[in-house]
């Protein structure tokens, strides 16, 4: 795992973030790539890191301009929430932009996000 949220100011992140993370532990137990302590310690986890993370509401607004960003970037509807979220945080600031997928990756990157961790 990434630790580079142990080095950031400030943490956030579209509500939506935390179903994927538990969604992908119980994927990644159920795939056996897990054991259940393993399973049981993550989700623990993620309870500690959600307490420090500043969640975007899932709002009209929000989902008005992740469908713009989706057409955009062609970007799956969930990543395209995520970078709608994320601009509507940065407002014009630096931010940067944690995440593991090169589509949306690329998308950030081309609307001026630092991307993290800098290379996969």
């Amino acid at each position: 795992m990434h630790r580079a949220h142990l080095d950031a100011s400030s943490l956030l992140c579209v509500g939506l973030g935390y179903v994927e993370a538990t969604s992908a532990l119980a994927r990644m137990r159920k795939g056996r790539k897990i054991t259940p302590a393993q399973l049981r310690d993550g989700g623990a986890e993620l309870e500690r890191l959600w307490r420090w993370v500043n969640v975007h509401a899932t709002t009209e607004m929000l989902l008005d301009s992740a469908a713009r960003v989706a057409e955009e970037d062609t970007l799956r509807a969930h990543d395209a929430v995520h970078l709608a979220a994320a601009a509507s945080f940065a407002q014009g600031e630096p931010l940067e932009f944690a995440c593991w997928d090169r589509e949306l990756r690329a998308a950030a990157k081309s609307r001026g996000f630092a991307l993290v961790p800098e290379s996969l």
